[in-house]
């Protein structure tokens, strides 16, 4: 009798083996074969939930910049005290703005479109680099 369970427990073992094998090599071979390979070269970014994302961390954290820029833009057109008065509210105004786009970016990131900015320049800081050097030096 004890023969005998034991060969039972042997063919059991046996064709327990074969059946996990057969079945752990079946998916195995699928997903090699199929799975997509990801060229580098063709993500697009400018189309992707990344890009606004980014665009919103981006504006919420430099959304400060716009102070100063809106004082050399109205320093540049008027005098300097409009620029310090004028251009300080423009400048905070834009600012304030610039943080609640860039935070709605940033919640709605997976919401297509992505590549649509709400504020024009798409950032605080694209333009400010040649503006603070022409006023400044």
């Amino acid at each position: 009798m004890a023969k005998f369970i034991t060969i039972l427990i042997l063919i059991f073992a046996f064709s327990l083996a074969l059946t996990v094998n057969a079945f752990a090599e079946e998916p195995n071979k699928q997903a090699v074969n199929s799975s997509p390979v990801i060229q580098a070269d063709e993500i697009n970014y400018q189309d992707s939930p990344a890009n606004k994302l980014g665009r919103g961390i981006g504006n919420t954290a430099t959304c400060w910049a716009e102070i100063p820029q809106g004082m050399i833009d109205v320093s540049q057109k008027s005098d300097p005290f409009l620029g310090a008065t004028l251009g300080f509210f423009q400048g905070t105004f834009t600012a304030l703005v610039r943080g609640a786009t860039g935070l709605y970016d940033t919640i709605t990131f997976a919401i297509p479109p992505y590549d649509k900015p709400l504020m024009q320049p798409e950032y605080a800081l694209q333009n400010a680099d040649g503006k603070f050097k022409q006023y400044l030096w």
